[in-house]
């Protein structure tokens, strides 16, 4: 390979790293890799070559990456000629980095860190940064999470995650850590109710849109909103009609006959249309915090207490 690569259609320019500089990488590592130094748009990478034709396995590879990271203080990216569709989506689901140059780069977070130097438009929060922010508040393990690790605990990709986690820091909401390989975590402040009081101007209702209709096909399957959920959640008696809950693809997706006479005005079933789904803290019921801000616009002063004392009993 030559002393250049490609990334995202611009040219780089590859500096040998020299054995001196690898005396505490292992000698498999040395023995079956070129190492080479490059400079991507100010952040400085480490790029491994094979010398060879055999390739380790993804797992393999992940964990040599991990392990020199940690070495060699740097993210490492692996270079390679040409990769099959298939080898690339085992390597992406490793979450190895990777450069087949001129045609293809795997390099999530290294992308997202060269556009930090881009204003974030600070106002209310997105649907996505007030469900990160409405699940660590109410317990979900968020704190110190990677965008990547949150797609397996959230609604969200990565890619959205990542613009959350700025705005959020763009608001003084948390703050982002960057570990030695690089991986950006989100942050909290760990007094949960001094981040809900600071945030309070920023967040939205959850709810878009309120419609009725005289029946719903298998209720169940959304969560309940609204009195009843108020109800559930506090000495407030419940009341006649039923409120659910649904996200905007769920609304999208229903079928003909899910929801009957739907109208803007009176029906046996009010029905919510949310900016993002409910925090799953209950099976049956929206979560406190979303619910309480759905209620925003009830003021009857009996709604008002019990919204009150719901959420003092969250800290």
């Amino acid at each position: 390979m030559n002393n250049i690569t490609y990334i995202a259609g611009k040219q780089y320019q590859l500096e040998i790293i020299n054995d001196s500089e690898l005396r505490k990488v292992w000698v498999e590592a040395r023995t079956a890799f070129r190492f080479y130094s490059t400079n991507f748009k100010g952040m400085k990478l480490v790029l491994l070559e094979s010398k060879s034709s055999v390739r380790f396995t993804p797992r393999k590879l992940k964990l040599m990456a991990v392990r020199l990271n940690d070495i060699m203080g740097k993210p490492v990216v692996f270079l390679f000629e040409s990769l099959s569709y298939v080898e690339r989506n085992r390597l992406i689901e490793q979450d190895v980095y990777f450069i087949v140059s001129g045609k293809y780069a795997y390099l999530p977070s290294l992308l997202l860190s060269v556009r930090e130097t881009e204003p974030v438009k600070v106002g209310k929060l997105t649907a996505v940064a007030q469900w990160l922010l409405m699940a660590y508040l109410q317990g979900l393990e968020i704190n110190h999470k990677t965008a990547k690790e949150l797609e397996k605990i959230a609604p969200y990709q990565y890619v959205t995650l990542t613009r959350a986690f700025r705005l959020l820091e763009g608001l003084c909401l948390c703050h982002i850590e960057t570990d030695v390989a690089r991986f950006r975590h989100i942050s909290f402040n760990t007094d949960k109710r001094a981040v809900f009081e600071q945030a309070k101007e920023y967040l939205i209702p959850p709810t878009k849109q309120r419609l009725y209709c005289d029946e719903v096909f298998s209720p169940q399957q959304y969560k309940i909103s609204g009195i009843n959920a108020l109800s559930h959640y506090s000495s407030l008696n419940p009341e006649n009609m039923t409120t659910l809950a649904l996200t905007t693809e769920q609304w999208k997706n229903r079928k003909e006959n899910d929801f009957i006479n739907v109208n803007p005005i009176e029906g046996d079933y009010c029905v919510e249309i949310w900016h993002y789904p409910p925090v799953p803290t209950d099976k049956q019921y929206v979560d406190k915090l979303s619910l309480a801000l759905s209620m925003n616009d009830d003021h009857d002063p009996r709604v008002e207490k019990e919204v009150e004392l719901m959420i003092e009993k969250i800290w």
